[in-house]
């Protein structure tokens, strides 16, 4: 079992403490970019957009919108479920399991930890999890190892 003994704990929960700092500005700033994007109350129309007001829309501009909104929901999900791994990281730091895998309790490799410092499954565990993955589908690091 990896431990504070074999790890540098202050070391991951500062790296994982700046990786929530650099996620939350992210999400700051794609947040207020959504924001200026997609216009305000001022303009008309129900999609609030100038080009939303319902005259003379071309169904390809519409459905570029489509687009570019999902590609944002999108991406905010993606670092909203980052901050949680982080979060999940760092709460594991606090308890004392840290470095350990959520599924089969061995240690996780320091060299993984060192790239992935919020990777919650050793290497093989997470090679076994991706293999029973759909393709096109990422499922969260997190597993909940069976009591």
């Amino acid at each position: 079992m990896a431990n504070s003994r074999t790890l540098n704990l202050d070391q991951y929960r500062t790296r994982l403490q700046e990786m929530r700092s650099q996620l939350e500005q992210d999400l700051e700033v794609h947040r207020e970019r959504v924001k200026t994007i997609s216009g305000g109350p001022d303009e008309p129309g129900s999609g609030q957009h100038w080009e939303r007001s319902g005259y003379g829309d071309h169904q390809a501009d519409d459905a570029t919108e489509v687009f570019e909104r999902e590609k944002e929901l999108g991406l905010e999900a993606t670092l909203e479920a980052h901050m949680r791994q982080v979060d999940h990281a760092l709460h594991r730091i606090e308890e004392g399991t840290y470095g350990q895998c959520e599924r089969c309790g061995k240690p996780i490799a320091k060299a993984r930890l060192d790239a992935i410092p919020e990777a919650t499954l050793c290497i093989d565990c997470k090679a076994e999890q991706e293999s029973h993955t759909p393709i096109g589908r990422r499922e969260p690091d997190t597993i909940t190892a069976p009591q």
